[in-house]
């Protein structure tokens, strides 16, 4: 599973990113963009997820997203807040199960 974390500079995920790779399994992979690499970025992804600071832009990158069969959400604020990198993980995979 390939997971794309955005927010507005790209550089407020980093750290979940981190600790979402404690968590993650063999073969997956969690990387950060700012939300204007979207477009660019978007096919290398199996799951978006958006930070809740940008939580607006959500329709807009729902409309890329979604044709493509890209499931996206925004991250729970407790577990962004937190930095809680299993929670922000297991979000990600539940969104992929949905598809």
């Amino acid at each position: 599973m390939k997971v794309l974390l955005i927010c507005a500079a790209g550089m407020s995920t980093s750290l979940l990113t981190n600790n979402m790779k404690k968590f993650a399994e063999e073969g997956d992979a969690v990387d950060a963009v700012p939300v204007g690499e979207l477009e660019a970025v978007i096919d290398q992804y199996d799951v978006i997820l958006l930070g809740p600071q940008i939580r607006f832009k959500e329709k807009d990158v729902k409309k890329l997203a979604d044709p493509k069969g890209i499931p996206s959400g925004v991250i729970d604020m407790r577990a962004y807040g937190m930095m809680d990198g299993k929670a922000a993980m297991d979000q990600a995979r539940k969104l992929l199960a949905s598809k």
